[in-house]
């Protein structure tokens, strides 16, 4: 089983999400597909997904990787994506300053 998902290596796959939903330190916890969280990272039109996403969404409880969910076209259902954690395990990983 792969280690935990950094932020870091979330934003080097990825890029910087398109919209950023609460804060690392929001004391606000919600829920949406069955996962609790306080900050949702959305990407539109994700560069090269390993899903092959249109939308993915990532979902974090303070610096915790908790879940992502994918849209695999505009207007579709929302799916779970329980393979992100070993794509970015295989990943190398971000270079420390």
């Amino acid at each position: 089983m792969p280690g935990p998902i950094l932020r870091n290596r979330v934003v080097k796959f990825f890029g910087t999400p398109d919209v950023a939903e609460g804060t690392v330190n929001e004391p606000r916890e919600r829920h949406e597909h069955g996962l609790r969280f306080n900050e949702k990272w959305t990407y539109r039109h994700p560069r090269h997904d390993p899903a092959g996403a249109s939308e993915r969404v990532i979902y974090w409880r303070r610096y915790d990787y908790v879940g992502s969910v994918v849209r695999r076209a505009e207007g579709a259902a929302w799916e779970r994506d329980d393979s992100l954690p070993q794509v970015l395990a295989a990943e190398p990983a971000p270079a420390r300053p």
